[in-house]
């Protein structure tokens, strides 16, 4: 095991209306190093996602999972033919049948028992230190993850992350209203992983201040309050030091992030 400090961006994709180990679907996980780990969980209850429609359209077309819908051609009398009309007048799709796995999907390689996720989980998580966790509006995110050990800390080993910073609170924090766009995949829980690391960045560069940067501020502060102050260029060296000198103290005094 490494005690080096790490930092993982965790997603998930579930069923909200299932708290139980059943209703995780899949979880990805990667860290700044670039470190992934995706899996689909083979005990998940496909069959109670026949009427959660958002979870059909944006969510399992991206697993290895097959969704079959009734045409209607297993019911031609009038009855069936009638419903089959007014569904589609209202633009309403045929509903689901049956939802199971594929097979032959590429990505069926990634179905996993939870029990083997759990085991792979400790074995990407292992250090001396818990990592720090990171999530977008990660609530359930966390509490899916805990789930593998049937949310019983006792029993999670010490390096599972016990809580988790949210990208959202960091925004929110940072005064950004709207968070770049992702390029990738939505609704994949590796794919979302990786952005919310990139999300995260994006914030921290926002949220990080260097010396010079706030040296510079404090001088045009300076020009605000005192008109006709010499411009940052007409400084002599010893004004800019003593300016740097003022922004180092800041940063130190009140813990201000730095970027480099």
């Amino acid at each position: 095991m490494t005690s080096v400090h790490r930092r993982a961006f965790l997603d998930c994709e579930f069923d909200p209306r299932d708290m139980s180990l059943a209703g995780l679907l899949s979880i990805g996980v990667t860290d700044d190093d670039g470190y992934d780990y995706y899996a689909v969980n083979a005990d998940a209850n496909l069959d109670g996602l026949r009427d959660h429609a958002f979870i059909i359209e944006h969510v399992l077309p991206h697993m290895p999972i097959t969704v079959r819908r009734d045409s209607g051609t297993t019911n031609t009398g009038a009855r069936g033919r009638v419903r089959r009309w007014w569904r589609r007048l209202r633009g309403v799709p045929d509903p689901v049948m049956v939802i199971e796995w594929d097979t032959n999907h590429p990505h069926y390689q990634y179905v996993r028992p939870a029990k083997a996720i759990a085991a792979d989980l400790e074995e990407y998580f292992a250090a001396d230190l818990a990592p720090e966790l990171i999530a977008y509006y990660g609530g359930q995110d966390i509490c899916r993850l805990h789930s593998l050990w049937n949310n019983d800390w006792s029993v999670m080993p010490a390096h599972i992350p016990r809580y988790f910073t949210d990208i959202k609170v960091l925004a929110n924090e940072l005064g950004v209203s709207e968070l770049p766009e992702q390029q990738s995949t939505a609704h994949h829980a590796l794919a979302d992983a990786h952005y919310n690391r990139d999300a995260y960045r994006a914030l921290q560069q926002r949220g990080h201040v260097s010396a010079e940067d706030l040296a510079r501020q404090l001088h045009a502060n300076t020009e605000i309050l005192h008109d006709g102050a010499p411009a940052w260029e007409a400084l002599t060296r010893q004004q800019r030091a003593d300016f740097r000198r003022s922004a180092e103290a800041l940063l130190a005094q009140y813990d201000i992030r730095r970027r480099s």
